[in-house]
């Protein structure tokens, strides 16, 4: 039986945080609701932001912002 081809959505779950302008910031979900579809996740720098799954990309990208960061989770180390 095949899984998922990345990661789910979880909280506790590795992330980076892809900030518009190339910087990258090591982020932890703490929060997951819309069926996986909206995460709140806290930064290196303490801050807490919030994404959602676009529709037309499937990536998680900063809410209510056009050109803010993106977000990737990360696997579990093996």
């Amino acid at each position: 039986m095949l899984g998922p081809s990345r990661p789910v959505p979880r909280v506790g779950a590795r992330a980076r945080i892809a900030h518009f302008g190339g910087g990258f910031e090591p982020g932890t979900v703490v929060a997951v609701s819309e069926g996986g579809r909206r995460l709140h996740v806290r930064g290196e720098s303490g801050d807490t932001l919030e994404f959602v799954l676009s529709p037309a990309t499937a990536r998680f990208v900063a809410a209510g912002v056009s050109h803010g960061p993106r977000l990737e989770l990360l696997s579990d180390p093996a």
